[in-house]
């Protein structure tokens, strides 16, 4: 355990068990902690010395402090308590088991467009609560979002933290800390310029956070903050269809507006901006986990069911051809096999159908959890490493297919006789089974494209998404009625 902890732990005493340093920045360092009293982790925050140091940003601070404890809401990062003493001055919130953003950014790239519109709706529902409270955020930034891992929820953390360090008397400039306060990456032009600002500010910053989050880089930066600042206050933000232009246009314009330099050209209220959001219709609902795991159950009944119907075709031109049942045989046990999967899943149907799920809403539902497939393999056809290592692998496996495939015709020229290959030579058996294997591999891998839908997907599509699905799972026991408490259930935001 470092010095910086162990100072810190005696100064806390005994309300804190200090676990270990999770981040740090500009505004202080946050340690994963345990509440002692109550046995709970908490986020510890510890504000840099130098404003622990100022009597007037300590009392500022712990009136802001104590203003966001007020705040309740599902998507706001709660404050449990502030700790103020002669040589700290921290506060405690909950801690969230998950990442922030600037981290999942980092770590697995620009969000898909599902991900990223859910962001923007839960920032823009805890704005809204915070604006409606009367307290501007002031430091909205990748940093300060945090992905609950289970849920994928955004929580917003620091409120009040910004508001809390700026001078006590208003100027202009940046010639000392707290100035002007914020994270010049995602400060609005009028936060820059010292100006008053409003809830507007804090759309500008989450629309430049949007940028991030679906390009995967910053759109504003410079070699020094006062560079930043400046390309802030006098340079458009690039328009996100020149970086995205596989996004709807719906979901560009509702970024390019947040990012507006004028603040009356923005949206004018967090609520106004979620009411776009739902306008754009993009924001679907999350797929319940007892719909998802149906989902491989109906792929297992199709595949299984076109495996035996196959097969026993092929055993009955055999039979009926050669008089050979060997292969018919194998056809009814993968008979058996689908049926008994066709049963199961019958059942889980019948389950969903008791827990108020339509027949209609089930098909939507898994159409929901298809669009998801689809959105990201459109958003892998942007990434040029995967898109040239795919036409690398789609040149080899064509050059083996074909070289492989003039190997079998080889070895089966002359040899095939009452439909069976005959040959009898050991070598000759191995080879014949290699390429055959060398064949059905590279076959594979020439099928099975990241950017396309499979063909298991395809026809999961056409069978269980349009009519033909309908029936069929009605037929398996699903509710032909209204789907109230399913729809209740998947609502976008019921916390």
């Amino acid at each position: 355990m470092s010095e910086e902890i162990i100072g810190l732990a005696r100064s806390l005493g005994q309300r804190y068990r200090i676990e270990r340093e999770l981040g740090r920045g500009g505004m202080g360092t946050v340690y994963l902690a345990r509440e002692t009293r109550l046995d709970r982790p908490v986020a510890l925050k510890v504000l840099p010395r130098e404003f622990a140091a100022v009597p007037e940003l300590r009392e500022r601070f712990v009136r802001e402090t104590r203003l966001a404890a007020g705040f309740s809401h599902p998507n706001i990062v709660p404050v449990f308590a502030i700790e103020d003493s002669d040589d700290v001055l921290a506060f405690a919130m909950g801690y969230v088991e998950g990442e922030s953003l600037a981290a999942r950014v980092t770590r697995e790239g620009p969000l898909s467009q599902r991900d990223a519109v859910r962001l923007l709706q839960d920032v823009a529902y805890a704005l809204a609560y915070s604006h409606g409270r009367g307290v501007v955020h002031r430091d909205i930034k990748p940093d300060n979002i945090m992905i609950e891992r289970a849920t994928g929820r955004a929580l917003v953390m620091d409120f009040g933290i910004a508001r809390a360090i700026t001078p006590v008397r208003e100027t202009v400039g940046l010639t000392r800390i707290g100035e002007v306060v914020g994270t010049p990456e995602y400060m609005s032009p009028e936060q820059a310029m010292g100006e008053a600002v409003d809830g507007r500010a804090d759309l500008y910053s989450l629309g430049l956070v949007a940028w991030l989050a679906l390009s995967g880089r910053t759109a504003m930066t410079g070699d020094s903050t006062q560079r930043i600042l400046v390309r802030q206050m006098t340079e458009p933000v690039p328009a996100l269809a020149t970086i995205r232009p596989d996004l709807p246009a719906a979901l560009c314009t509702v970024v390019d507006t947040c990012c507006a330099k004028e603040a009356d050209a923005r949206y004018p209220t967090a609520e106004a901006l979620v009411e776009a959001l739902d306008a754009t219709q993009l924001a679907t609902p999350d797929v319940p986990v007892a719909v998802r795991l149906l989902v491989p159950d109906l792929t297992a009944v199709l595949v299984r069911v076109s495996v035996a119907v196959m097969v026993l075709a092929y055993g009955t031109y055999r039979l009926t051809t050669y008089d050979n049942a060997s292969i018919f045989s194998f056809g009814l046990i993968a008979a058996a096999m689908a049926w008994v999967r066709t049963l199961s899943t019958a059942q889980e149907i019948r389950r969903l159908g008791r827990s108020g799920y339509s027949v209609v809403e089930l098909q939507r539902l898994l159409a929901l959890v298809q669009a998801e497939r689809d959105a990201v393999r459109a958003q892998r056809l942007t990434d040029e490493v995967l898109v040239k290592r795919r036409r690398f692998r789609v040149v080899i496996a064509s050059g083996i297919l074909l070289s492989q495939l003039v190997t079998l015709a080889t070895l089966l020229q002359g040899r095939i006789k009452d439909g069976d290959a005959n040959i009898e030579e050991r070598s000759t058996i191995v080879l014949f089974f290699s390429a055959l294997l060398a064949s059905a591999l590279t076959a594979t891998v020439l099928a099975s494209s990241p950017f396309r839908r499979p063909l298991v997907e395809q026809l999961f599509a056409i069978t269980w998404l349009g009519r033909v699905g309908r029936a069929l799972l009605t037929v398996g026991g699903g509710r032909t009625g209204s789907a109230s408490g399913a729809q209740r259930s998947v609502s976008p935001h019921t916390e």
